[in-house]
């Protein structure tokens, strides 16, 4: 599994795990997060998460405008800047 599956991988489960219907599947992705009634709490714990599995503060970077997609992408990012 590359890296980028990895990462969509694990991102998939941390959203599962913060309430996202695991049904909705990859057209989750393209959603936004108040379009998924993910609210200031599970974008939170989303951010946690992701923190603590990556080192990657990005609390404050994830709004009900954005995306999981968007989510990904930043992670893509800072983990390839980190590489």
């Amino acid at each position: 599994m590359s890296t980028l599956e990895t990462v969509r991988s694990e991102l998939t489960a941390m959203l599962a795990a913060v309430g996202l219907d695991p049904d909705l599947g990859e057209s989750a992705f393209g959603k936004s997060f108040e379009a998924l009634d993910l609210d200031s709490l599970a974008r939170v714990e989303l951010a946690s998460r992701i923190n603590s599995r990556y080192g990657i503060d990005i609390e404050e970077e994830i709004t009900p405008e954005s995306t999981p997609a968007d989510v990904e992408r930043l992670l893509d990012a800072r983990l390839s800047a980190a590489a």
